[in-house]
């Protein structure tokens, strides 16, 4: 597919990397951004060829690394809506409900996601697919609610992540992404400060706090992502995503609940013919 604001690049590792490309705005979500980026999350949904991909952002003209800044601001003084996406609740949201068979691993994770007006950080959580964040500069407001929504992230020392929706735009929470995102990953008292305060960390400091998985060099980051990538995408579908669904609903549930459910789950993939246990086990 061809897009105006994103570039979309397939590995034939298996992998696809999804590039935010409005350096001039410091890749800030226009209404047509928001747009292909739906747009670009449904054709690796529903690519069979496709088992993981990487969200990344286009440097700034002058040559610094940048992810996103969230929402365009500009659109907002000139009255563009930038969440009215009616052909995404309509016909496109019914035919991803469509994408993966309900009682297999990637129905089960995909049947759990909400349906919202605009739905993109609620895919990413959900999607059978792993999403890896590759974070380098500026990631801010909707930008870090978009790097939280992925389930991976890799920072370079140089990223830059905050938000500033109480800081700079005195308006709270920009939506739930960022409050419920944070906290889940940092715990509720340096998720309150990140908010509150809009101060800038550092790689090292996402990665000492728990943001980030990883932490690597500026000009290691893509190349560390795809590796990562590569090697997730060369594991066994369903197993990636049955881990990925036992470990998702554990945030929802008790620990009762949550080992009850990994054991449910782990006895429903006993009953999969291709399932072989310690079989598959080999001593290379």
């Amino acid at each position: 597919m061809d897009f105006e604001t994103l570039k979309y690049e397939k590995a034939a590792e298996g992998y696809v990397v999804i590039t935010l490309n409005r350096p001039e705005r410091l890749n800030a979500f226009s209404r047509k951004l928001n747009e292909e980026m739906g747009l670009a999350i449904h054709e690796v949904l529903k690519d069979d060829e496709v088992k993981c991909f990487i969200i990344t952002g286009a440097p700034r003209p002058d040559g610094r690394p940048c992810f996103s800044a969230g929402g365009d601001l500009k659109d907002d003084t000139l009255g563009i809506p930038r969440w009215d996406y009616p052909d995404h609740v309509g016909p496109l949201q019914r035919a991803e409900d469509k994408l993966f068979k309900a009682n297999t691993p990637a129905g089960r994770l995909w049947y759990k996601r909400p349906r919202l007006i605009a739905p993109k950080y609620t895919n990413l959580l959900w999607s059978p697919k792993i999403s890896i964040a590759a974070v380098d500069g500026v990631a801010t407001a909707g930008g870090l609610e978009l790097a939280l929504a992925c389930d991976i992230i890799i920072a370079s020392e140089t990223a830059q992540f905050t938000d500033s929706h109480v800081k700079n735009l005195k308006i709270a929470i920009g939506k739930g992404s960022v409050t419920t995102g944070l906290a889940r990953r940092v715990g509720y008292n340096k998720a309150l400060e990140l908010c509150l305060l809009g101060e800038f960390i550092d790689g090292n400091e996402a990665y000492r706090i728990g943001l980030a998985n990883k932490v690597t060099a500026p000009g290691k980051l893509l190349e560390d992502a795809r590796t990562m990538a590569t090697k997730i995408a060369g594991m066994r579908e369903e197993a990636v995503q049955v881990t990925k669904l036992a470990c998702r609903t554990a945030e929802d549930t008790d620990l009762n609940g949550s080992w009850e459910n990994a054991d449910e789950l782990l006895d429903w993939m006993k009953e999969d013919p291709e399932y072989q246990g310690l079989q598959s086990v080999t001593t290379e």
